[in-house]
């Protein structure tokens, strides 16, 4: 059974006459005739009836009409979402991202934009942490992720840079470095840090803290370790100790704390990656990740001309 079975049955249901039919089709009326008949013994029932010099439709045809009329109203939409779909205007994207990443406003700003660029793509979000996101992609539960660096080492992923941002230092607000406007590394090398669990292994942000601590001849003292930015913040705003975070995370407002920009020379910093499968040849991927390479590229943009 094809779309030109559907069309042709339902010209004629329509008209109630063949020949009719078969002029407005611009077929023969022995072709229409033969389409039809072939259409009945498909479907092992008679649709039509002849009456004088007109047809009627059997209970089977009136049944089946009324089916193929919705099939046919369905199918510009189909036609249209397959074209939308394939240059990426319309389809899913499943989002996977981080805490910190959640709390970065250029993520919220692709997020938005996205959106408004793609009305027809349905979006879901899930958060989670870098290990579970990279299972999430290879194992095809989401699309795209929004993660910390370093990138994960599998060759079933690639990412690209998308934000680039400085540390705060977290104090409680009694703090003796509470009153300055920013805390120098030096200033904190006796000071009992707070910091996540997180990864381990070159290019993670402990393993830069930890080679910024021995220049300057020092170990980090590490007196807690937690399994998200949130709580160490909320350790610090307990007396704790002071806790290192992404300077996004500044915004989280928190009794008991401040936030202190973090002076290092180089600067120590810390970048969210888009992490996407590779080779992912879904049209709806590549255009959020042009996006995101514009977006994140602005973001990269204010963050250096900011004080």
């Amino acid at each position: 059974m094809e779309l030109r079975h559907l069309r042709y049955f339902c010209a004629v249901a329509e008209d109630r006459h063949v020949t009719r039919a078969a002029e407005r089709l611009h077929v023969s009326q022995s072709a229409l005739t033969q389409q039809i008949k072939a259409l009945e013994e498909e479907l092992d029932t008679p649709l039509l009836r002849r009456v004088g010099r007109g047809i009627e439709l059997t209970e089977a045809g009136l049944a089946f009409w009324r089916e193929a009329q919705l099939i046919l109203d369905r199918v510009p939409a189909a036609k249209l979402i397959a074209q939308e779909t394939a240059r990426g205007l319309a389809g899913r994207l499943a989002i996977g991202m981080t805490e910190t990443a959640s709390f970065a406003p250029p993520v919220t700003a692709v997020m938005k934009q996205a959106r408004e660029r793609w009305p027809q793509v349905e979006f879901s979000l899930i958060q989670g942490r870098s290990n579970e996101l990279v299972a999430a992609l290879e194992e095809r539960r989401i699309d795209v992720a929004f993660m910390r660096s370093p990138a994960p080492a599998t060759d079933t992923l690639q990412w690209r840079p998308f934000l680039s941002e400085g540390l705060v230092v977290v104090l409680p607000d009694a703090h003796r470095l509470a009153a300055r406007r920013s805390a120098d590394l030096a200033d904190l090398v006796e000071e009992p840090l707070i910091l996540p669990r997180g990864r381990s292994g070159a290019g993670t942000m402990r393993a830069r803290i930890a080679a910024a601590f021995a220049a300057l001849g020092h170990a980090p003292r590490i007196v807690q370790e937690t399994p998200e930015y949130v709580m160490a913040i909320n350790l610090a705003a307990a007396g704790f100790g002071i806790a290192l975070v992404p300077a996004v995370l500044a915004g989280l407002r928190r009794d008991g704390v401040v936030y202190r920009p973090l002076r290092t020379s180089p600067p120590l910093v810390t970048e969210i990656i888009l992490v996407t499968r590779s080779g992912d040849p879904a049209p709806v991927v590549a255009n959020f990740a042009a996006l995101c390479a514009e977006c994140g590229s602005r973001a990269d943009d204010a963050g250096s001309r900011s004080p």
